[in-house]
């Protein structure tokens, strides 16, 4: 079936079939001859099947019309008049994957599943979803996902909408806001100037009647790509494409990207610095170019490499001049590749007051003296190396990753093979290196000056306010030109929304949806293969694993002896390790031999514990290597000279690592809040919890703050620590070795090269005193809000049944209280296996409200039990869960993690028929449960100022 050019089936049209060793079987490339719809099939075997449908979507203004298309069609269809399929199908499902995304040129629609049944359903209610949407007739849809104006009692105006929280959240970021004004300087003539995500001063500009008229316009099957992964049910797969393709017929409109011809041009912005914080050296550089198309793919990976090679590590010649200036404490460059006009982004952090402009000079005669020396040969060989290591082995969703990649070319007309095959890519790059070729293209890259964008981002800390005061005057303007009838009508629009989204959807329409039966479920959990052996003294694993040549090494030393305070710094050893100067080499050339070696190298200090250990947990050191079979004893000599001679001497480069930290620390905080709260209400209820708190969540924080502000003054102590912990390694710390690779392998040699050493305790008491209800304050106009309690501290031991209640709880009362009328971008709640259960709200424009939600947990359990509504459903999703798409090394990780914690497959099994045995009564036990966490957890608020002043009774940390 579809072997040969002119097959047909179910209206498609074999147009080309290939085979491709590099993607595991045959590439299958199809037309639906009614509509012109294109298809792409990688006939791979796989079990996890993707099927996608994705449409090319211009933006014409930032209104976000796209984004919001994304999740609006996912609410409620022609087939499944439930309010929120999408929903549903992550109550119900076994995907693997199940989302939308926005691009700057596509809206794209991906479902998988390892279960057939389920794949087919899943693509069905996408189907429907994208080609008879209920947004056509149900304008609340809209006004739920988009922007609506809502009043309160007094008749103040406010702007409400998840997307529109959602953008909010996004342009708080420094990185996020300089990103989109580049591209706005860059493609002033073309959809890529816009925001295709939305600009919330733009976004309640779109009109209900203006977003239905751009819905017709794009997702119409003659502008949609079709593609599918994996062992697919052909017959079944094909005719339920027929069945919705086949009810359109070809159209000629559609959407023509116009190519920007490259501009020059300077702008300067504000971004939203705390107010805690000093302006001083706080300013931001952002430099941009047009560099090709899409079609130059060997090139693109050629700057990829040359990056790699001379700009991306702080080692590296030109971010090094950078640096050694002080003109900046951070550079990151890229190239984005994923649109039809690729551009190269230079984004500098902290800049130098008053010396902006010296910044691109520098760069281009650094890179002049570069080229007159001749560009360094080995070390593109090496970046090329690396680079070609990691295409090697994909990380999972790896289906995915091929449906988005294909699109770079696919979009735009061209080969689909083109960005997911390599080998012959690389193959011209290390043609291109043997002649010399690079040279022309670092000069093309740095010192052409012409269609070079600069943008200068100034700190401000008032820009916060004078956005919320634009929008304040918006609403005012609004107010002033209002009518009664208008006011009438607004409340009228609001009665009839809120109205929609209280109204359970009922039995009849949630029994359009197909459901999966639960003996599809397996009563037995995946357990990883561990062969275990004694080696020196030390327990080493092996978990055999498909891994295309490659050896995973794992080794993971006790940090015991060392304090909580301690261990606030020595999270930053995997930013030190392997980044420093060391006995044979210095720090660039360690970096270089590195890449020519192995395929990473990767340390850091993490934390584990024993099941059922509250009290005590063992801190570690791991280091992790991948590398080639045929190269383990070198990489085994690159690991010993990491771990046992990384010099801490050099005080300066130190510093400068800090700093950078320190600046990531402040991004997290405004774009992942809710990481820092749950670290943080779950530090007090166990030694574990408090060493992942210093690790990464606020006492880190805090702490890398204070480092880089006495740096002087600390250096030589942080020093002097870190020496001590690099020459504690040894065997007898070794907590194991993992080896997770196709046949076992020798590490002997390895363990015989470190030290017996000393023993250190198994596990050592760790507290932390962070307060019950504590707020952080960021400069963003939305915020984070988690609660957070360990079960056990109340006698209640873990039922994994809780996890049932807690997809329950997410999906059907969290998702609607928080989300769909709070307006929050995302919500959830989890039960970890040591009792430990946590909510979280994301971009949030009303915290205090959403954590006043986790109060009305067990009354929407009760309701639930009543209303007969299947629990089925909950149980297939939360097992489907236990067991994710894995890469072979994920594999070896989760393996390494059982055998840590003492976890075993029967415990596991019992866990797994907890889950299966949920019924109505044990829902309705565990509302003790949920009770007492509501009553007794503790809460972490990581927002805006006025946010923080709605939530009572917080601790507000500086």
């Amino acid at each position: 079936m579809l072997q040969k050019i002119g097959d047909v089936l179910h209206g498609f049209t074999v147009t080309r079939v290939r085979e491709s060793e590099e993607l595991g079987g045959r590439i299958v490339e199809m037309t639906y001859q009614q509509t012109g719809t294109e298809l792409v099939w990688i006939d791979n075997g796989m079990e996890n099947k993707l099927f996608s449908v994705a449409f090319k979507t211009l933006p014409e203004d930032s209104t976000g019309v796209f984004h919001i298309l994304e999740h609006s069609v996912l609410c409620g269809s022609k087939k499944y008049p439930v309010r929120e399929p999408f929903v549903e199908l992550l109550k119900s499902s076994m995907n693997t994957f199940l989302n939308a995304m926005t691009f700057p040129d596509k809206t794209m629609y991906p479902v998988s599943s390892r279960n057939t049944r389920d794949f087919l359903n899943l693509t069905e209610v996408y189907l429907d979803a994208v080609f008879a949407p209920a947004i056509l007739q149900n304008p609340n849809i809209f006004y739920q996902e988009g922007w609506h104006i809502e009043q309160d009692a007094d008749g103040k105006l406010s702007y409400k909408g998840v997307v529109f929280n959602e953008m909010k959240g996004a342009l708080s970021s420094p990185d996020e806001l300089a990103s989109y004004q580049l591209m706005s300087m860059l493609f002033p003539d073309n959809a890529y100037g816009f925001n295709s995500g939305g600009d919330p001063a733009v976004i309640p500009s779109l009109t209900y009647e203006q977003f239905k008229e751009t819905y017709h316009r794009f997702y119409h099957p003659s502008n949609a790509r079709i593609y599918l992964d994996g062992a697919i049910p052909v017959e079944e797969t094909f005719a339920l494409l027929e069945e919705y393709l086949s009810q359109f017929t070809k159209s000629d409109a559609l959407p023509v990207l116009t190519e920007q011809t490259p501009v020059s041009g300077t702008k300067t912005i504000c971004y939203d610095l705390a107010k805690d914080e000093s302006p001083e050296n706080k300013s931001n550089l952002t430099i941009g170019r047009i560099i090709g198309s899409w079609k130059d793919r060997t090139k693109l990976l050629a700057v990829s490499v040359m990056l790699d090679a001379f700009a991306v590590s702080n080692e590296t010649p030109l971010k090094r001049a950078i640096l050694s200036a002080g003109l900046a404490q951070e550079m990151d460059i890229f190239v984005e590749d994923s649109i039809a006009q690729p551009y190269l982004q230079i984004h500098l952090k902290n800049v130098a007051d008053g010396r902006a402009d010296e910044i691109l000079p520098l760069l281009r005669e650094t890179v002049t003296g570069l080229l007159e020396q001749g560009l360094d040969r080995t070390a593109l060989e090496a970046s090329a190396n690396r680079i070609e290591f990691r295409l090697l082995e994909p990380a999972e969703p790896q289906a995915l990753e091929r449906c988005i990649s294909c699109m770079n070319s696919w979009l735009h007309g061209g080969d689909p093979l083109l960005y997911l095959v390599y080998h012959e890519h690389f193959v011209k790059i290390r043609e291109m290196i043997a002649a010399g070729e690079f040279d022309a293209l670092m000069r093309e890259l740095f010192l052409d000056e012409s269609g070079t964008a600069v943008l200068y981002s100034q700190p401000s800390h008032t820009r916060g306010e004078e956005l919320l005061q634009d929008e304040a005057d918006r609403l005012a303007a609004i107010h002033e030109g209002w009518t009664d009838a208008d006011f009438d009508a607004n409340t009228q629009l609001n009665a009839a929304l809120q109205a929609w989204q209280q109204t359970p959807d009922t039995p009849e329409q949630l029994a359009t949806l197909p459901q999966l039966p639960i003996s599809e479920v397996s009563d037995q959990p995946t357990w990883p293969v561990t062969a275990e052996r004694s080696e020196l003294g030390v327990p080493v694993l092996f978990h055999p694993a498909p891994c295309r040549g490659i050896v995973h090494i794992a080794l993971s030393f006790a940090l015991t002896d060392f304090s909580l305070d301690e261990l606030k710094l020595l999270t930053h050893a995997g930013n030190l390790f392997g980044k420093l100067k060391t006995a044979n080499y210095s720090a660039l050339d360690l970096q270089r031999t590195l890449k020519s070696t192995v395929g990473r190298l990767e340390t850091g200090v993490e934390v584990t514990a024993k099941k059922n250990q509250d009290d005590v947990c063992t801190p570690v050191f791991s280091v992790r290597c991948s590398v080639l079979k045929e190269k383990l004893p070198e990489a085994f000599r690159l690991m010993l000279e990491v771990m046992q001679t990384t010099d801490f001497s050099e005080k300066d480069k130190i510093r400068e690592i800090i700093t950078q930290i320190n600046e990531q620390f402040r991004q997290m905080s405004v774009m992942a809040g809710h990481g820092l709260g749950m670290n943080s209400v779950l530090s007090r209820y166990s030694a574990r919890g408090a060493v992942r708190s210093a690790l990464s969540g606020y006492p880190a924080m805090k702490r890398t703050q204070a480092l880089v502000k006495q740096f002087d003054a600390e250096y030589d102590a942080f020093a002097a620590l870190f020496v001590r912990m690099r020459d504690a390694l040894c065997r007898k710390r070794l907590v194991f070795a993992s080896i997770t690779a196709a046949e076992d392998a020798d590490i002997t040699p390895l363990l015989q090269a470190l030290p017996e050493g000393d023993a250190v305790p198994a596990a050592a008491a760790y507290a932390e005193a962070l307060p019950e209800k504590m707020g952080c304050r960021i400069p963003a106009q939305i915020g984070f809000a988690v609660q957070g309690y360990r079960m056990k501290s109340s006698g209640m031991q873990y039922d994994a049944g809780w996890r049932v209640a807690a997809k329950l709880i997410s999906l059907s009362y969290l998702w609607n209280v928080v989300r769909v009328q709070g307006g929050a971008y995302g919500t959830g709640i989890s039960a970890l296996p040591d009792s430990s259960i946590f909510t979280y709200s994301y971009r949030d424009p009303s915290p205090a409200k959403s954590l006043a939600a986790n109060g009305g947990i067990s009354d929407y359990i009760r309701q639930f039990c009543e209303s007969g509504e299947p629990i089925d459903k909950f149980i297939i999703s939360t097992v489907s869960d236990e067991d994710p798409l894995r890469s072979p090394r994920d594999e070896g990780l989760l393996a390494d993690g059982l055998w840590v914690s003492g976890k075993t497959r029967e415990e596991l099994a019992a866990e797994r028929r907890q889950m299966l045995s949920v019924t109505r009564e044990s829902l309705l036990e565990s509302c003790k449960v949920w009770d007492t966490f509501a009553e007794k957890g503790a809460v972490c608020v990581v927002a805006a100022e006025n946010q923080l002043a709605d939530c009572d009774g917080l601790d507000v940390l500086e």
